[in-house]
């Protein structure tokens, strides 16, 4: 049993139980927070209840597989893997929920009409970096050794690893997925929280998306270069540094929107 692993399954088991216990009042600090649910009761009670029950079966479960000893990589791509899940699953409920009010004629308040998006040159050049990415991957493959090296210190030394195909392959093709998700899911009329975005406010979070996944796809580049010797490994620690400011501005970018646009 590893309690780093127990820690994360606890916290999700509180998080799924607050999502459910906040799932009959609208806010903006607990709950699963798109646009549908922000526009309408019913969406947000529907889409709450059904993501504080995944999430707090997604947890038992993790828990389970704590206690039983599961291999640390197989827990982390487990985890990532029902985040992915929730996210659409989440929408689709919401989505349902928010058109079912809309046809209704005993709604006492229709839904505010959403905003018009387009995503398609956000999910372009993701899409593209991703693709580059795995195309060096591919070139470098027999430079890596069999374990790679997929977390560092401090110092600038690696402190965790793991086997090349997990390291270089699975990690981003399981984190991307959900930054891409996020960003396709923005082109839904009612994913951008119209009560919390404008117009501009959704282009900023939409930056936001781009930016986390073009970022992350260039420190799995910066490891991989490392891995296949080509770097130090304190450039990985720097490229870190980077990407952690670069995502500063962009949330003080969203933050700073307030409804304007």
């Amino acid at each position: 049993m590893n309690s780093f692993e127990v820690s994360i399954s606890i916290v999700l088991l509180l998080s799924g139980l607050l999502t459910l216990a906040f799932r009959n009042r609208r806010n903006s600090l607990v709950g699963f927070r798109i646009g549908y649910t922000y526009q309408s009761d019913f969406a947000w009670r529907k889409a709450n209840t059904f993501a504080g029950l995944f999430i707090t079966g997604l947890s038992l479960f993790l828990l389970f597989l704590a206690f039983i000893g599961v291999a640390p990589n197989s827990f982390v791509l487990i985890m990532l893997a029902g985040v992915l899940v929730l996210i659409p699953l989440g929408t689709a409920v919401a989505k349902r929920a928010y058109e079912l009010e809309e046809l209704s004629t005993e709604a006492p308040e229709k839904p505010q009409k959403p905003i018009e998006i387009d995503v398609r040159p956000y999910l372009i050049l993701q899409l593209l970096v991703l693709l580059a990415y795995l195309l060096l991957a591919a070139t470098l493959w027999e430079r890596l050794p069999g374990k790679v090296a997929v977390h560092f210190g401090p110092s600038g030394k690696p402190n965790g690893f793991a086997s090349k195909t997990v390291g270089i392959l699975l990690f981003p093709l399981l984190i991307q997925p959900i930054l891409i998700a996020m960003t396709y899911l923005l082109r839904e009329p009612g994913f951008a929280p119209l009560l919390r975005f404008s117009r501009l406010g959704w282009k900023r979070a939409a930056e936001l998306f781009t930016l986390l996944s073009v970022g992350v796809t260039l420190l799995e580049t910066a490891v991989l270069l490392y891995n296949a010797a080509f770097i130090p490994s304190s450039w990985v620690n720097y490229s870190v540094w980077a990407f952690l400011g670069l995502i500063l501005v962009a949330i003080y970018r969203i933050l700073r929107v307030k409804g304007k646009g």
